[in-house]
């Protein structure tokens, strides 16, 4: 796998499994990616966000 992203989906507190994410996030910085969206009119900026080319190093 090259690439990992969580999307958690609510406007209330985080669930548990994204404290968790957020620790292999720190972890693995280039190849791992969360986001938390609010409402459906977040899904399209979001996703743009996550998966838009990045540059090989």
């Amino acid at each position: 796998m090259q690439y990992y992203t969580y999307v958690e989906i609510t406007p209330r507190e985080h669930q548990a499994l994204w404290y968790e994410y957020e620790r292999i996030g720190e972890a693995f910085p280039d190849t791992f990616a969360q986001q938390q969206l609010v409402s459906a009119g977040d899904i399209y900026p979001v996703f743009r966000e996550l998966f838009q080319r990045r540059l090989a190093t």
